[in-house]
């Protein structure tokens, strides 16, 4: 049977029933307008399962398929998805973070601690750097000065005894008077002797106790004394100095050159202060002293005394010559 055949008997059958509802005896109460509703309804969806049931018998190809059956949720699901959906919308512990947060946290930390590893590490190597240098510079100044170079402290617990080239120490204001025993025309000899403020050059060492004593005598006995007397009054002072100080460093310094006009003038010669040099240079090796030759170290290439030192009377000292000696010194016997 095709669609309109099933669609006409339908309609047919559905017209009989209203009218024989509707024509009913009159001898029945009316049913109230509602129960008619119903009933119509009623006759309605039995004759749409009517129709319903010519369908699914059709053999017609162009009929749609059933539509698959799909089962109630049970009871319990439906409540668990309602519980899943309410604890998430009714404010439920939050899901935990992920672990990207605290890796990075991590990271950055670990960025921060490299980063003061790596200061720190700078840090220390610069200082490290910086206290060698300043060692290494500390121990260059303290042992081997450059020439003219040096350290007045290093001198501050020192003795001078000399003649009129000593007394430029305090008149150019290198030491104080109390460090300093200098005399014009003082010679070996009369070094022992002297006084200066009612001291002996000995008596003032004996006061003063000093660390070194630097003694330079000499040049002005040269013309007259003769080397080996000057020599021999030396050796005397040294001993009376080792009596009375036996902790200090005794140092038996050369006496200067003189430059080459002072030599061709005869008085003082190149001649008499090397044989005299030579002489302190014996005597302190025997009395167990050091020797210090500043003479070589004032010599210009002709062997005389430079003029970048002396003065122009040949004997006495520039002010590069003090700083000069005193460079030496501190070289020598530190």
């Amino acid at each position: 049977m095709r669609r309109s055949e099933i669609c006409a008997v339908c309609a047919i059958i559905t017209a009989v029933m209203i009218c024989a509802s509707s024509c009913g005896g009159s001898d029945k109460p009316q049913e109230p307008p509602e129960t008619k509703k119903t009933a119509v309804t009623a006759s309605a969806e039995a004759s749409q399962n009517i129709i319903t049931g010519f369908i699914d018998l059709s053999d017609d190809d162009d009929a749609a398929p059933p539509a698959p059956v799909t089962e109630p949720e049970t009871e319990d699901a439906a409540e668990s998805a309602e519980e899943s959906s309410s604890g998430i919308t009714d404010g439920s512990p939050a899901l935990p973070e992920t672990a990207a947060p605290e890796t990075e946290a991590v990271t950055e930390t670990t960025t921060a601690v490299t980063e003061e590893t790596t200061v720190q590490t700078s840090a220390e190597t610069t200082a490290q750097t910086t206290a060698e240098t300043t060692a290494g510079t500390t121990a260059e100044t303290t042992a081997a000065p450059a020439s003219g170079s040096y350290d007045p402290s290093f001198f501050a617990n020192d003795y001078f005894i000399g003649d009129s080239i000593y007394t430029g120490l305090t008149g150019y204001g290198y030491f104080p008077d109390s460090q300093v025993f200098a005399k014009i025309g003082l010679n070996p000899q009369s070094a022992r002797t002297a006084e200066l403020k009612g001291m002996t050059a000995v008596s003032k060492a004996q006061g003063l106790q000093p660390a070194r004593i630097y003694i330079m005598l000499g040049s002005n006995g040269l013309a007259y004394m003769g080397n080996a007397n000057m020599t021999n009054n030396m050796k005397l002072l040294v001993e009376d100095l080792k009596a009375v100080c036996p902790d200090s460093t005794v140092c038996v310094v050369s006496i200067p050159p003189v430059t080459k006009a002072h030599n061709d003038a005869g008085q003082e010669t190149m001649d008499m202060v090397n044989d005299y040099n030579s002489r302190l240079k014996t005597m302190a090796s025997e009395a167990g002293v050091t020797y210090l030759d500043l003479c070589s170290q004032l010599l210009n290439e002709d062997g005389y005394f430079s003029k970048t030192y002396a003065e122009a009377d040949g004997l006495h000292f520039l002010g590069a010559a003090y700083k000069r000696m005193l460079s030496f010194f501190q070289s020598s016997v530190s």
